[in-house]
């Protein structure tokens, strides 16, 4: 996955889970990137004493999604390689998608918690205004919707169902 996608996925994990759960979805498209990114914490009038403590949970969740992008890259890899193969073997390709998931739910899960940290740290004026930042920046993706048009299936995906297909429909 390219530096992009990762920073995505790590990102917008927060703004996902926000979004999605505001919407009876779910959250992580940034978790703590997109979502991190969303709120101005220069208009929260941090004092200096929070705005270490965010800067520290900021450190903390760059390290545990800097630990888990490799080990991602390494499993879409090999998934890759395992749809690319001659005869592949559903379950290990089940197994191995199981297991991307499973660390894409962890980072989901983890910078959900980074951002709930963050705003334990706030006092209740600066609650008010982190919640309504993030209710304006949840309107406002509803608005755009994501930037996907959810009536058409994005081509990757497409061709990843195309691919899948031919994998499985090949002669034996």
């Amino acid at each position: 996955m390219s530096d992009r996608g990762l920073k995505k996925l790590g990102l917008g994990l927060t703004a996902n889970i926000l979004l999605l759960s505001s919407s009876s979805a779910f959250m992580p498209a940034n978790a703590e990137g997109q979502c991190g990114q969303c709120i101005d914490w220069s208009k929260l009038n941090l004092n200096q004493e929070q705005a270490l403590k965010v800067q520290q949970c900021d450190q903390e969740w760059f390290k545990e999604l800097q630990e888990t992008q490799p080990e991602i890259q390494a499993l879409q890899s090999k998934l890759k390689k395992l749809l690319a193969s001659p005869k592949p073997e559903a379950t290990e390709i089940m197994l191995v998608q199981q297991q991307l998931d499973s660390k894409k739910a962890k980072l989901k899960m983890k910078a959900t918690q980074n951002i709930l940290r963050k705003k334990e740290i706030l006092d209740e004026n600066q609650k008010k205004a982190f919640n309504n930042q993030m209710e304006t920046e949840i309107v406002r993706r509803k608005q755009l919707g994501n930037g996907v048009d959810n009536t058409v299936q994005p081509v990757r995906w497409k061709r990843i169902w195309n691919d899948m297909q031919n994998v499985f429909n090949q002669q034996q």
